[in-house]
């Protein structure tokens, strides 16, 4: 039975991993432009051939009568793991426009172009390639651009990719360079081709005993500081076409500024890395207007940052501290939230306005809504309950990823009547019959928390407390004492631990690491909680606690949003606490934070975040309420209550 392909480079991946799934095919394959180019051939290709497989540019020249035989597959191209790898285009010395051909063959360097056509010397360009550079170029921030191509490919060829997706991106990268997949993807892209067409193919994995024909051709390395950002190992190492033979970087720019020589400088052009903008992106030109040596340097910036135009003129309600946040939230965007009880409100508001708020721990069948809302279902993403520390989070994907099995499992429910799970005590409103109960529902909880690390596509993490109590054998951090909602206080057991920035900041830095290996597409917003300690275990004020703690939680989570390009931080803790509304946003408690506050947040947050002006009726501000007379207070109430793990502290 003859097969035919007809494809890009690809297809002699997808003809070797077609051949070992299936023995029944005489296979042939052809690169597509050049069966575009010559009609006569492809009508005997697609007459001689039982089936077709090709790429989407060959449908529009496929005869009606003969379009059964075909079957489309997506080009796969992903430049996440390689935004500096350009196609570059140029006049050579003899006056012809021609794709240059480099030391790795069609593949260029965009920092190696822009260098050269701004006259930039070799000793200085190979400098630029660094963390600093990759950021403000946006070489970090590829990855959902990269992953919507390769979706939306998918889906016009009828083949949803992203399940497969998700299975590539874990562990090792699944691209060589831009273009070229490994053969892994190939393997599973065949399966799904013989499925398709109804053929039979061995339904385990093949593509290790092979010779991969991609990996004999040029491999584009992953940078060090990109590598990192998505959990693997990087290098500068570009491989050649020789199967032994590498350049390092210096040598791989200095012999790309050799082949750019016989071209005409200024007709050189990066096809699919715009560099234009490089320059004033690195500082070397500036479309901002000089300020004089002898003037002031403030002249010159934005509103915004002057206390008088941007905290003291504007209406309370209008106040607005958000700058340039780095993302949009997609309606189809998986959003999971976790951390202390302010993290509930932008779970709720995101639900409220139609947006995917994921949860993939569900109520038993069966359970009554009020039932499940009791029992905490809901509430975040999984069952967790508050996670008020850092620690508490980075244990809590120790523990669900089998890298951490604290020694304490139980605990006596407060009033000695079963068990509490230590690690989200209050869960249960009854507590747990006996182990058995605890450990199964433990293990529905882990699940779910696994589902949810692979599978968001936004993390919103609201930081909350530095206190916090931990097992004095082997660290394992709790959301309360033992002795508040369970378990026994017992000093030779457990000790207090009031997190510093240090700790919290390396924390951070881990948990961000786990997430990044395990869903490197994820993003991540950090919050501060904007909520008082109920009390601090420390012998000082409770106020001046409260200070630290949010100080601490405040620069660390700075340093991560200017680290990290796929972590924003969103200013709910300045909105609340600014002085601009005079103490308005909190209760007569002056802890707990009034609707209007956190409405005014929610407001904020949707302004910014989401892809729409539409917000829930229920975050109206008070002078829209009045002005369009709407909402009554329960319907407002009703996105505001929320659990707080922190308040079985004062019930004595």
């Amino acid at each position: 039975m003859r097969l035919s392909i007809i494809a890009n480079c690809q297809k002699d991946s997808l003809a070797t991993c077609i051949a070992a799934l299936n023995h029944g095919f005489e296979i042939d394959h052809y690169m597509i432009h050049e069966v575009m180019a010559n009609p006569t051939q492809l009508r005997a290709i697609l007459e001689n051939s039982a089936f077709i497989f090709s790429h989407l540019q060959l449908r529009s020249m496929v005869p009606a009568e003969l379009a059964h035989k075909v079957t489309y597959f997506p080009n796969i191209t992903f430049s996440a793991y390689h935004p500096d790898l350009t196609f570059v285009r140029g006049r050579n010395l003899g006056g012809d426009i021609e794709t240059l051909l480099g030391p790795l063959y069609i593949y260029n360097s965009a920092l190696a172009v822009f260098g050269y056509r701004e006259g930039i010397p070799l000793d200085e360009i190979v400098t630029f390639y660094n963390a600093d550079v990759y950021a403000r170029l946006g070489y970090f921030d590829q990855w959902q651009d990269s992953r919507r191509q390769l979706l939306s490919e998918g889906d016009a060829c009828q083949m949803p990719l992203g399940g497969l997706l998700e299975k590539w991106s874990r562990g090792k990268a699944f691209m060589y360079s831009s273009n070229h997949p490994t053969l892994a993807v190939m393997e599973d892209i065949a399966r799904e081709l013989l499925q398709r067409v109804g053929m039979f193919y061995f339904a385990e994995s093949k593509h290790e005993y092979l010779v991969d024909p991609l990996k004999a051709q040029p491999i584009w390395p992953i940078y060090p500081e990109i590598a990192e950002r998505l959990g693997l190992r990087g290098s500068t190492a570009f491989k050649i076409n020789d199967p032994h033979g590498t350049l390092e970087l210096r040598d791989f720019v200095r012999a790309s500024y050799d082949t750019f020589a016989n071209y005409d400088r200024e007709t050189l052009e990066s096809l699919n890395v715009d560099i234009s903008g490089f320059a004033e992106k690195l500082g070397l030109r500036s479309s901002a207007p000089k300020v004089p040596a002898v003037g002031n340097p403030y002249a010159g910036a934005d509103k915004v940052q002057f206390w008088k135009n941007s905290v003291a003129r504007p209406q309370p309600e209008d106040m607005d501290p958000v700058v340039g946040p780095k993302f949009l939230i997609m309606p189809q965007d998986k959003v999971a939230t976790a951390g202390s009880c302010f993290a509930q409100h932008i779970a709720r508001t995101l639900k409220a306005s139609g947006f995917y708020y994921y949860v993939p721990e569900s109520p038993p069948i069966g359970m009554e809504e009020e039932e499940a809302k009791a029992c905490n279902y809901g509430v975040f993403s999984a069952r967790f309950g508050n996670i008020y520390t850092v620690r508490q989070l980075l244990q809590l994907i120790e523990r669900v990823e089998g890298a951490y099995c604290p020694e304490e499992a139980a605990w006596l429910a407060k009033e000695g009547h079963g068990l509490v799970d230590p690690y989200r005590p209050q869960i249960e409103p009854n507590g747990y019959a006996d182990e058995q109960a605890l450990h199964a529902s433990r293990d529905v909880h882990y699940k779910a928390v696994r589902t949810m690390l692979r599978e968001m596509d936004i993390f919103v993490f609201t930081l909350g407390l530095t206190e916090g109590w931990r097992s004095r054998s082997d660290g394992a951090v709790f959301p309360l004492a033992p002795g508040v909602a369970g378990g026994i206080m017992d000093e030779t057991r457990y000790e207090f631990i009031n997190f510093d920035v240090d700790s919290i900041r390396q924390d951070l830095h881990e948990v961000i690491a786990h997430l990044k290996r395990l869903n490197p597409a994820c993003r991540i917003i950090l919050t501060v909680s904007p909520v008082p300690l109920i009390a601090t275990f420390e012998h000082r004020h409770a106020l001046v606690s409260t200070t630290y703690s949010k100080a601490v939680l405040r620069v660390v989570a700075d340093e991560m949003w200017r680290k990290y390009d796929h972590v924003d931080y969103f200013p709910s803790y300045e909105i609340i606490t600014g002085s601009y509304s005079r103490g308005a946003y909190f209760a007569d408690d002056l802890r707990e934070v009034r609707e209007e506050g956190v409405a005014h947040v929610m407001r904020t947050f949707m302004r910014h975040y989401a892809q729409t002006n539409e917000v829930p009726a229920q975050l109206s501000s008070e002078r829209e309420e009045r002005a369009e007379g709407k909402q009554s207070q329960a319907s407002r109430s009703a996105l505001f209550d929320i659990v707080c793990d922190e308040e079985a502290i004062a019930k004595f």
